[in-house]
């Protein structure tokens, strides 16, 4: 996949997904799956224009997203900022320069409710409207719900900020995660034989409630159970510095260094300050104990 920003977007013959993607959740997906589709089965180039209005922090920072759409196979993302240059665009204009100027679109792909342009006076009405006298098509999808419960970014941030990681995956259509590099952590969880790989989760990323869950990781191939806490490690540390520490049950190897994606399964318990180390051992021997007989 190749990524370009709006100003050097130069594209002919696509089928474009439009829309923030934040969440990247089921919803998303069906409108990625659609372009993906389109460019098989018509010889198009399959594009995601990104619209990035970061005012919170992020379900998917810009690298998650990035390879979570390169995973998926799409041919371009177009990465663009929500400037006040980009925000007074009026609608016409965006569908002639944008649409068809900057990504020579034959197929336009959003959801129903998908709204552009200047005071966001655009919508799929408006898109449908121009679609012959600019030649491309618009196929639009209705919201995706579970149990009658729209799918949507905001739903699975309230999902991950309550600790809901079980409801947040199955609206996500896959597990919260963090990938980041493993960093030397203090190495105390060798001495108590529960050793760690820590990492530091960037400053921009939605983080679930302080506390233990149950995680996996995959390494070469095979996947792990493990147990992840994310805190400040109130037990043995005081700079307050937040920390991802998983311990990978029954894998042995020097990890460091290396770009791990720790994929969460569900909540534990929350972040608790032992009286000791081997207190904390003998909580970690109950939290490896409910993680195994899951």
């Amino acid at each position: 996949m190749k990524i370009i920003t709006y100003d050097e977007a130069q594209l002919h013959n696509t089928a474009v997904a439009l829309g923030k993607f934040q969440g990247l959740h089921r919803g998303h997906l069906l409108l990625i799956e659609e372009i993906l589709k389109l460019a098989k089965n018509e010889g198009l180039t399959s594009a995601v224009f990104t619209i990035n209005i970061n005012n919170s922090k992020m379900i998917n920072t810009r690298v998650d997203r990035e390879g979570i759409l390169q995973e998926l196979g799409v041919d371009y993302q177009i990465d663009c900022d929500f400037t006040p240059d980009f925000a007074a665009i009026k609608p016409y204009d965006f569908i002639k320069e944008v649409l068809i100027g900057k990504l020579g679109a034959k197929y336009v792909v959003v959801g129903t409710d998908f709204c552009f342009g200047c005071k966001r006076e655009g919508n799929v009405d408006t898109l449908l409207k121009y679609q012959e006298e600019f030649g491309y098509k618009v196929i639009a999808f209705k919201k995706l719900s579970v149990n009658g419960d729209i799918i949507s970014s905001t739903a699975v941030r309230q999902f991950i900020q309550t600790g809901d990681l079980v409801k947040a995956s199955e609206y996500m259509g896959r597990h919260y995660f963090i990938k980041e590099k493993v960093v030397k952590g203090k190495q105390l969880g060798r001495t108590i034989e529960f050793p760690t790989v820590n990492q530091y989760p960037p400053m921009d990323k939605l983080l679930p409630p302080y506390g233990a869950y149950e995680t996996r990781v995959k390494i070469n191939g095979t996947y792990y159970k493990a147990i992840t806490n994310i805190g400040d490690n109130p037990t043995i540390a005081s700079d307050n510095q937040v920390t991802v520490e998983t311990h990978i049950i029954d894998y042995e190897g020097d990890l460091y260094d290396a770009l791990l994606k720790v994929e969460f399964i569900r909540y534990i318990r929350e972040q608790k300050r032992f009286r000791d180390v081997s207190e904390l051992r003998q909580q970690l021997l109950i939290d490896k104990a409910s993680v195994m007989h899951q």
